[in-house]
């Protein structure tokens, strides 16, 4: 037997991922309603029309609550350092010395919103660059929605060479990339004109957001002189160094923008009525106490630490021997769909973990500040209190989401949606190459799981529908990247930190026109290349 590919299956595998946009964009339900309900009618079609039996389900339940762990151990200490950071007036030195140093409010946001969401993206990734990001941007008198959003959009760019380049370590796995050479090189290259398209497009995107045609004109020698050192560094180091083609870049531009704050053209404040900023920045204190370096000091520490241990071979090997992993046994729906045997199933190495990192940064930074009497006994009281209830909430929902995810990869919806797909578009099969690799990171919230799920799908794909299998494989991982710009869990994480809770679907809503069109946009370049 094999999976039944017809409209009634490949509706019933659509209906979980409508349902779920539908309620978070359209009925404004929370997080958690939304990605309950989402789960409920994965579960109910597995059993319903792909013949999942309650063994397969429930090991698929298990494993999508295990891989909501290690986006769980991110999220609560982020909130720490975002509740430590506002307690001890973080957020207004940040405001007041940063409108200093680069007196142009557009350039502000550039340099946070953009810059450095995607330089955290170089060595951490799992959510951080928005988790982090967001709170120092309402720092800066930015809306806590933009605050949210403008990371999200601006930094997915780095998704598939981010992280160490562990998306695309990911791809290569999946693919016989691991044993072409020649291919690598090729679909690399391919991967970092994409994906560098995208960075230009969020530079852009960010200024019109920002103050329309007048955004535009302010800041376009701004995106051009960071957009061409994010872009083009990457595109060159995916041909020297793919490990290193986000972290090496985005450290240059992140430099650069602050050099630009310098010019003539941006030594003044503008605002210009943006709809972005706030009348009064969220957590602004000019009483603050704090130097720039003491504000800024749990993401000096986050950083450093990131950087000394992902990029020290010696330190990162010694510290992630440690791992954690669980294990499954196979099983099989009534359709034949297997689930091979998983006896290592989501190893962490949680001592190079990204939540190890930011509990470092707190643990740090609540030390030092308590030793300056800026923390005392009720002050740790409330940031530990704060974090708690911010942090529940979230956590629920990214399990259920996740189990939403394994559920539908597990009964063989996942793999009925994109053949239907495929078989459907045909000889046009290559402008929808980046929609498949959209939608596994939508699901998965990650694109080292979407290159997981479609790698071999959109190989496979490729060689039948006689197209480059370079080109596909570059549209699959970036087109993932994409699916991380608007994937309710990532949004889920931005909201928790910046204190907005439950307008995940407004947030998404907005997105995924963006994402929409970015996917449209590569998906032409695509069927133009093949």
């Amino acid at each position: 037997m094999s999976l039944p590919m017809n409209v009634v299956t490949w509706s019933g595998a659509a209906l979980s991922i409508v349902l779920l946009v539908y309620l978070l964009v359209w009925r404004r339900w929370s997080a958690v309603q939304a990605s309950a309900a989402g789960a409920l009618i994965a579960i109910v079609v597995a059993f319903g029309l792909y013949g999942a039996t309650p063994q397969g389900v429930g090991v698929e339940v298990a494993k999508g609550v295990w891989n909501s762990v290690s986006i769980i151990a991110v999220i609560v200490p982020a909130i720490l350092i975002y509740e430590v950071s506002r307690e001890v007036g973080g957020f207004g030195t940040i405001q007041r010395e940063l409108s200093r140093l680069i007196p142009d409010k557009l350039l502000q946001v550039i340099a946070l919103g953009w810059c450095f969401s995607s330089f955290l993206q170089g060595p951490s990734g799992f959510g951080v660059p928005i988790a982090v990001t967001a709170p120092l941007l309402i720092g800066i008198g930015v809306k806590p929605f933009w605050a949210v959003l403008v990371p999200l959009m601006a930094h997915a760019w780095a998704n598939t060479f981010g992280t160490l380049a562990l998306a695309w370590e990911a791809l290569v796995q999946q693919t016989t990339l691991i044993a072409d050479a020649t291919l690598y090189w090729e679909t690399a290259f391919k991967t970092g004109l994409l994906t560098g398209l995208l960075c230009v497009i969020a530079g852009s995107l960010l200024c019109w957001q920002y103050a329309r045609f007048a955004g535009l004109r302010r800041g376009w020698p701004a995106v051009l002189v960071v957009g061409l050192i994010q872009a083009g560094g990457q595109l060159l180091l995916t041909q020297i160094t793919p490990t290193l083609s986000v972290v090496i870049p985005t450290t240059l531009a992140l430099g650069v923008v602050f050099a630009l704050g310098r010019l003539p053209r941006y030594a003044r404040s503008y605002a210009d009525g943006s709809p972005m900023l706030a009348d009064v920045p969220e957590g602004a204190s000019d009483k603050s106490p704090l130097t720039i370096h003491e504000a800024l000091l749990p993401y000096y520490i986050l950083v450093g630490v990131s950087v000394f241990v992902l990029l020290t071979p010696g330190v990162n090997a010694v510290l992630g021997a440690w791992k954690m992993s669980v294990a499954f046994p196979e099983t099989s729906t009534a359709y034949g769909f297997v689930n091979k045997a998983q006896p290592v199933y989501g190893s962490v190495s949680w001592l190079t973990h990204s939540g190890f990192f930011l509990v470092l940064a707190a643990a740090a930074s609540c030390a030092y500040f308590g030793s300056k009497g800026l923390i005392r006994r009720d002050g740790l009281v409330r940031i530990l209190g704060d974090t708690a209830c911010k942090s529940v909430p979230a956590a629920i929902s990214v399990a259920l989401l996740l189990t939403m995810s394994k559920v539908m990869t597990g009964s063989g919806q996942i793999e009925v949606l994109a053949r239907g797909t495929a078989g459907a578009t045909g000889a046009y099969y290559a402008a929808l190459a980046p929609l498949v690799g959209t939608l596994g990171a939508f699901m998965s919230s990650s694109n080292v799981s979407s290159n997981i799920l479609f790698g071999q799908f959109q190989e496979s794909m490729a060689q039948f529908t006689g197209k480059s299998v370079s080109s596909i494989l570059a549209a699959q991982t970036s087109g993932a990247a994409i699916g991380t710009m608007f994937s309710p869990s990532k949004v889920l994480l931005g909201t928790t930190t910046a204190g907005i809770v439950g307008q995940e679907g407004a947030i998404i809503k907005k997105l995924l026109v963006v994402a929409v069109v970015a996917a449209a946009l590569m998906g032409l370049v695509t069927a133009l290349a093949v």
